[in-house]
């Protein structure tokens, strides 16, 4: 069994990695919450375990108690680390608190040597359990938080052993006990706890950049609305049931967008374009898509609706856009879009690009009629356009049944 002395260094080498670690990350992504706490806590396991190393066992007041009391302060950091990774307030006041109680129960201690040991693990396992009741009151499935409460939980039972070991052995139950290999494997598996909840500490934070590249990879930058690639996901999603519930898409283009660019500048087409989602947006059911698809067209993906409710929610889109002016430094600016709206056929599979080709169609009649308004063309009228042909590019050229298309708005 190794001495106390090796252990402690084995402490002061762990917190060094764990600094290099939380440096470096902290380095390249200096905007992540929670890192700095976790540095700052692995910098104090740093200066604990130099101040336990030269303690030595011998048991010299200021480098037992300090050593400890840094170690405390080491564990409320990761704590609080936990709870601003996670967004949520640090609570400086409670752990102030309890880690303020804690030394002074370790300094008034002292000299009676049979209450160091219980009071100094519960001192640092208080900050641990309240760090594995958090984790476990947001029930999350998260790969790096079940790693770190894990851990958490096996360096609180190994302390928890420890301190009633000493208390049974102090009360002549089993004075036998041997505390000193008892305390030496608590140690080695406190050490290895550590390292392990940190590693949970770095797994949930690469799930939570890899998280934020998904999301940027299926948001628009300009709008903050999903983009076509997420659209297409969620329509492929659709089509690939079956139709067994009933769905429509919803294509719509900004009237006259190229004129908002040439005549006022890009700026002002970029404004344009995010004021059409602000506006649209407010109407969206929660089950609904609605994404930008490029330039100045969007698309909304229609849970649930089919026909004459997905004609009302293009009326509804029309309304919100007249309601709500578009202001560009001081003038007063119109703005209108062209819809266009077809729905799946219940029972068929369709694909994707299909029903986006028969909305898109729709969206030009919309166009070469007035524009302002919408269009439901029913998915059997579609144009039937040969290989080659852009979706929808020849709309007006529809047959005679596509005369018997609605036209709204």
């Amino acid at each position: 069994m190794p001495d106390f002395y090796t252990l402690y260094l084995i402490v002061l080498i762990a917190g060094l990695s764990h600094c290099v670690l939380w440096a470096a990350i902290l380095y390249r992504y200096r905007t992540l919450p929670g890192v700095r706490y976790w540095l700052t806590g692995s910098v104090a396991h740093v200066v604990g375990g130099i101040l336990l190393a030269i303690d030595g066992g011998i048991g010299n007041f200021a480098t037992t108690v300090g050593g400890n009391a840094v170690a405390c302060l080491a564990f409320h950091l990761n704590t609080v680390g936990l709870r601003r990774f996670h967004g949520d307030r640090p609570r400086w006041a409670l752990h102030a608190g309890l880690l303020a109680a804690s030394i002074m129960a370790m300094a008034l201690t002292w000299q009676p040597w049979w209450g160091q040991n219980p009071l100094y693990v519960t001192s640092q396992c208080i900050p641990l359990v309240l760090a594995a009741l958090y984790l476990a009151r947001r029930r999350t499935r998260e790969l790096g938080a079940l790693i770190t409460m894990s851990a958490l939980a096996s360096a609180i039972t190994a302390h928890g052993i420890v301190a009633c070991a000493v208390t049974v052995r102090l009360s002549g139950i089993a004075p036998d006990v041997s505390l000193v290999s008892l305390a030496a494997i608590d140690l080695l598996v406190f050490i290895l706890a550590g390292i392990i909840w940190n590693f949970g500490f770095l797994v949930s934070v690469v799930d939570s950049l890899m998280a934020k590249v998904e999301r940027l990879a299926a948001e628009d930058d300009l709008t903050g609305l999903p983009n076509r690639r997420q659209f297409m996901r969620q329509l492929t999603g659709e089509c690939a049931r079956g139709a067994a519930e009933p769905f429509s898409v919803m294509l719509m283009d900004l009237d006259r967008f190229k004129g908002i660019n040439d005549g006022l500048g890009h700026m002002a087409g970029d404004a344009a374009l995010k004021h059409v989602a602000d506006a649209v947006r407010r109407i969206i059911r929660p089950a609904d898509v609605f994404a930008r698809l490029g330039g100045d067209e969007f698309g909304i993906l229609l849970r649930g609706v089919q026909g004459d409710a997905a004609g009302r929610i293009a009326e509804q889109a029309n309304a919100a856009l007249r309601a709500s002016p578009f202001l560009w430094r001081g003038e007063r600016i119109g703005l209108t879009i062209s819809i266009g709206v077809t729905s799946a056929v219940p029972g068929r599979h369709h694909m994707p690009e299909e029903l986006i080709e028969c909305a898109d169609s729709a969206l030009y009649v919309t166009k070469g009629r007035k524009r302002d308004g919408w269009t439901f063309l029913p998915f059997a009228s579609r144009p039937n356009f040969g290989a080659g042909h852009a979706g929808g590019a020849k709309a007006t050229r529809l047959p005679d049944r596509a005369s018997r298309i609605p036209l709204a708005g």
